[in-house]
């Protein structure tokens, strides 16, 4: 299950990555196994080569891993890195729909992201966590930040 933070509920000792594309670049991509190429093929509809390389989706044509979307790299990021805490305010819905379906990671957003199909995440504010099996009631938690 995805946990959801609001802003005064992320620990001290904890950074939220804001730049996705950045951290990706400089440690996930170094750690990238098959367990990569479901969420690859999904949001990206490119095909992994290996470790630093895809199929572009249009051609066939190779491409530095570094070339794939701020929300794959999101998602990936958050798959490779459950200690982290990932802003996914870049995300489309394709990559919302991944994270939501992930069985642990940390998320972090100003606004409410969520994925329409989402089964259930976890809320941590200030007064605790809170788990949401509802689209609409996690959204109601997340635009009130306490």
């Amino acid at each position: 299950m995805i946990t959801v933070y609001k802003r005064k509920a992320v620990p001290k000792t904890v950074d939220i990555i804001k730049i996705n594309d950045v951290y990706f670049n400089k440690y996930t991509a170094l750690v990238l196994d098959e367990k990569a190429e479901e969420i690859i093929w999904k949001i990206d509809r490119s095909r992994m080569i290996d470790r630093y390389t895809i199929s572009s989706r249009f051609d066939g044509t190779r491409l530095n891993i570094d070339k794939l979307s701020t929300g794959c790299k999101t998602v990936l990021n958050i798959l490779y890195n459950p200690d982290k805490i990932f802003d996914v305010s870049e995300c489309g819905e394709n990559a919302l729909e991944v994270i939501y379906s992930l069985n642990s990671g940390k998320i972090y957003c100003d606004y409410p992201m969520i994925a329409f199909d989402m089964q259930e995440a976890e809320g941590i504010d200030s007064s605790g966590s809170h788990v949401f099996k509802d689209y609409e009631d996690l959204r109601e938690w997340w635009k009130n930040e306490n």
